[in-house]
């Protein structure tokens, strides 16, 4: 069982990693062998970069750079065995009330949420029919499975970590757009499997919980933690072997599926 894990050999292109999540899940990418692309519209800093790692400033959402990428990146692996999409986007208005944001901030949540994804399968796909093989991972939400209980919100300190340049906004509000596209991230993870498993292409979404964020205060993670089975949020690092699992031959058989890890958040 323990080869089933082994990523020794696989190219993974990981869109988004310079995120919270991405650079836990290029840790443990590199931790099981596998050659890993991190992409981000941004480089990060030289004593964030892990030995090993090939890190790639691209911006996913811009279709011909991203063509040209990938003219690069297969001239340069020849295949691609693993695309995990983990790019998200917010507009400056992202937690305020509903009747109060704007159409440019739903549809840039739209396009970083659910846009974004769509360019790079499309751009890549090809290649993976070609290959005979591949795994695409999209990184999902509890929130594209159910609405937000707004009340755990009340009494936290989110805005003075999201919004503290708005001293005047004094409680957040999770905005609709995010659980939209997270919703349409999960069915267009089926649809993509149900029409590339002839190729071998499998096709699966993780969904994860709230994130441990050391600045939030204990009102807020007391509230989360009542609504979650196991009492807590998810460390960053416990969604990494969702990730290894769908990247690896341990998940040969698994494909169209969400795999919900959420601390049993969604249970009841």
């Amino acid at each position: 069982m323990k080869n089933l894990f082994d990523l020794s050999g696989k190219t993974v292109l990981l869109f988004g990693g310079s995120g919270i999540l991405g650079k836990e899940f290029t840790k443990a990418l590199t931790d099981h062998q596998a050659h890993v692309v991190s992409c981000d519209i941004y480089d990060l800093s030289p004593e964030l970069k892990l030995e090993g790692v090939d890190y790639q400033v691209v911006d996913a959402g811009n279709e011909t750079e991203l063509i040209e990428f990938r003219e690069r990146i297969i001239e340069r692996y020849k295949k691609v065995d693993v695309i995990i999409n983990a790019v998200t986007a917010k507009h400056n208005d992202f937690y305020l009330p509903f009747d109060e944001v704007s159409l440019e901030g739903w549809e840039i949540g739209l396009r970083g949420n659910l846009t974004v994804p769509f360019i790079v399968c499309k751009t890549f796909i090809r290649q993976l029919c070609e290959q005979g093989f591949g795994s695409i991972i999209n990184i999902s939400s509890v929130y594209g499975l159910v609405g937000n209980d707004q009340s755990i919100y009340e009494g936290s300190n989110l805005h003075e970590i999201y919004v503290k340049d708005s001293p005047e906004i004094t409680q957040i509000y999770s905005h609709g757009v995010y659980n939209a596209a997270k919703g349409g991230l999960n069915n267009f993870t089926r649809y993509l499997a149900a029409y590339y498993g002839k190729y071998n292409i499998r096709v699966n979404t993780i969904s994860p919980g709230g994130i441990e964020y050391p600045q939030e205060n204990e009102t807020f993670l007391k509230k989360y933690g009542a609504k979650t089975p196991l009492g807590r949020k998810a460390k960053k690092d416990e969604i990494n072997g969702a990730v290894v699992f769908l990247a690896s031959d341990a998940s040969s058989y698994v494909t169209g599926h969400n795999l919900v890890v959420d601390g049993g958040f969604t249970a009841w």
